[in-house]
């Protein structure tokens, strides 16, 4: 998967299991975000500061800082409600 130039399989170790779950995840939380979000969160995993970002994508660091915040809080009660339901 590439967004914006930048190929998501860069970000991870494709001989090591865990590392090959997580991209897996990661992929997952980046198909349900809009496409705004999706570049946000991108650009994040692969370095940029939340004012890099802002410049970027056009809005400002503090709704950056929100927006990955809320990513990151989608991420997680989705991890717990999965692990919940294949228990």
């Amino acid at each position: 998967m590439e967004i914006d130039g930048y190929e998501i399989d860069d970000l991870f170790d494709s001989e090591d299991m865990e590392s090959i779950e997580l991209k897996i995840d990661f992929e997952r939380l980046l198909k349900r975000l809009s496409p705004r979000d999706r570049r946000i969160a991108v650009l994040y995993a692969f370095g940029h500061t939340q004012a890099e970002i802002g410049a970027i994508v056009g809005i400002t660091k503090g709704r950056v800082c929100q927006i990955l915040a809320d990513i990151k809080q989608s991420a997680e009660i989705r991890r717990v409600n999965y692990r919940e339901e294949n228990i």
